[in-house]
This record gives structure tokens, sequence and C-alpha cells, in this order.
């Protein structure tokens, strides 16, 4: 007479201790194993040893499974958008904040309403500081001119071509000893909405 043990977890791993056990134990001398359970090679060897017969049960019907997914829909990207940096016109920014004689000029070119979760825009300094605290990631792209970032005792100089990344939660200066004008690079999109 056979006895049949089978795994009660849907998955079960079955090892050479298994097997030992099961034939030191006379608990069977055939031991059933689902689609999904997995058994490693030194316990097929051993169980071939004690005498132990494995039989996998066959995977359930197509039907009885679980019913197949759906592809999902393509989603509705938002267009592409371009912005020619020449045609961009800044428009003042953070009066009354500035040094005085500091001319500050901001403009959003990406911003939530390109369905973006980031923003971008450019910036422009014109000798002098901004103070300003980050309530989001912002990154920095100087065009031209010198970006003067300080946080605290440190402070970063960057030329053209050069990125300054600026985390969330810091109390900064943005300045120029002569000029600046650079992109900026915002997360989230609604940065200028945070508080």
């Amino acid at each position: 007479m056979s006895v049949v043990v089978k795994g009660f977890m849907p998955r079960q791993l079955f090892t050479a201790a298994d097997i030992r056990r099961v034939a030191r134990e006379q608990l069977s001398d055939l031991l059933i194993l689902s689609p999904d359970d997995l058994i490693t090679p030194e316990a097929v060897d051993v169980a071939r040893e004690l005498g132990v017969r494995l039989v996998r049960e066959a995977p359930s019907s197509p039907a009885a499974a679980d019913p197949p997914t759906r592809p999902a829909l393509p989603v509705a990207l938002p267009p592409l958008k371009m912005v020619l940096g020449a045609s961009v016109v800044l428009d003042p920014f953070g009066e009354g904040l500035a040094t005085p004689g500091t001319n500050v000029r901001l403009k959003d070119v990406v911003s939530s309403a390109d369905g973006s979760s980031m923003a971008a825009g450019y910036m422009a300094l014109e000798k002098g500081e901004f103070p300003w605290t980050l309530t989001y990631d912002e990154v920095d792209i100087v065009l031209e001119g010198e970006l003067v970032i300080t946080r605290g005792e440190v402070a970063v100089h960057g030329g053209p071509g050069d990125v300054i990344f600026i985390p969330k939660g810091s109390s900064i200066t943005f300045g120029t000893p002569s000029q600046v004008r650079f992109i900026y690079v915002a997360f989230p999109a609604n940065w200028n909405e945070l508080g």
C-alpha cells in the first residue's frame, strides 16, 4: 500500500533531508509534487537510492487557471515639445528678494501643463545675489557666464556646460559676479506652488 504525501503550501522546496525523513519515518514510498514544487537534484538522487518514487502532478487545465490578463491599453503620451532658446523672453522674478541692482529673470518652458512631472526653464541674473529655499530638487545647467550657488559656508562656481544639483530643503543663494544664464530642471513640476 502506498501513502501519498503532498505539500500544503502553494509552492514547496524538497531537499535531500526531506526525502530521508519521508523514508526514515516510513511516511510513504511515493511523493507527489505539485506542478510548482521545487526539488533539488540531490533530493532526486536520494529518492532513487531510498526507493521513494517521485511523481509530479500535471498542471491544471487552462480553463481552471486564472483568466489571462488583457494587454494594457497604450497610454496616450503628451506631445513632444521643443523650445527654441533664442525665442524665450524671461520675466522679472522674485522682486524685492535680490540684492539691490540685481536683475533676476525667469521663464518656465516645461511644466505640469505639458503633462510633465518635471519642470524646466531658463533663469538669468545680472551681478548680484538672490536668496532662495528649495522645496523641490533642482538641477542647473550653465549656458553662459558664471553661476555661484552658496549654501551655508559652501559655494560652488559653475561655468558654461557645468551642471549643479541642489537637493530639496536647501537654503541657498543664486549669485554671479557679472552675469549668468542657465537652464533649471525641477522636480516636481509644481515647484513654484510648494511652500
